[in-house]
């Protein structure tokens, strides 16, 4: 019984802290990569600005695969309780398809500096504007689910504060991507299929990241219930 006791003052083993501190450097790579994703949305950049930025991220997303291999490796040898291995791959994997939509969002936007669509410069800015907005609340996201990693396995009532504050973000961001595909939609008239195409695809994929982190965030209040946290 002592045991149980301790288990549930100490939250985390030592394995299952150290698979939050690799997650959370992986939400840090995450927040780089967003960083640099709003500087190309500045639409203030040449190509070779672009193509540099572009190469971060690829960087960084490469940089993200290698920890996350690294992880699932350590899964493999039993270092989590294997209960929880499953909340914890899936919580990586959402924590790394952050990295993949930045890495795909920022060659995307690489390929139209390269070979410009044919649009309104007007509408373009404006939509340029919106999903500066969404990469951004995606970035907000993402530091606090880095200080929620932090503090899991030790403050229950903060934790809970931090997951909410995700949701909220999430919840601010659909409201922003309803209006740029209102905005996208009732405009089909100034913009050929290519525009269109290209502004709904990289609109959903900024979406996607906020969905992305509050996922992420689910999860982590999953795995502290599941240790009776």
């Amino acid at each position: 019984m002592s045991r149980v006791i301790s288990r549930v003052k100490k939250f985390f083993l030592p394995g299952e802290k150290e698979a939050f501190d690799r997650i959370g450097e992986l939400a840090s790579l995450g927040e780089e990569a967003l960083d640099l994703l709003v500087k190309i949305l500045s639409g203030t950049n040449g190509l070779a600005e672009v193509e540099n930025y572009t190469e971060k991220i690829s960087a960084l997303e490469k940089e993200g695969d290698r920890l996350t291999q690294s992880f699932e490796e350590r899964l493999g040898k039993g270092t989590i309780t294997a209960s929880l291995a499953t909340d914890f791959e899936r919580l990586v994997d959402s924590v790394d398809s952050i990295l993949d939509r930045a890495h795909s969002l920022s060659r995307q936007l690489r390929r139209i500096t390269k070979r410009p669509l044919r649009q309104a410069k007007e509408f373009d800015t404006t939509i340029r504007k919106s999903q500066v907005q969404l990469v951004e609340i995606g970035r907000l996201q993402l530091q606090t689910l880095r200080k929620l990693l932090g503090v899991a396995g030790s403050n229950r009532v903060e934790a809970l504060e931090m997951a909410r504050e995700i949701e909220k973000l999430e919840e601010q961001g659909d409201d922003v991507k309803d209006g740029m595909l209102d905005e996208i939609y009732g405009s089909w008239e100034e913009l050929d299929y290519a525009s269109f195409h290209n502004y709904i695809q990289t609109t959903i994929e900024a979406d996607d990241i906020l969905d992305l982190c509050e996922d992420a965030s689910d999860l982590v209040i999953a795995v502290m219930k599941a240790l009776g946290a």
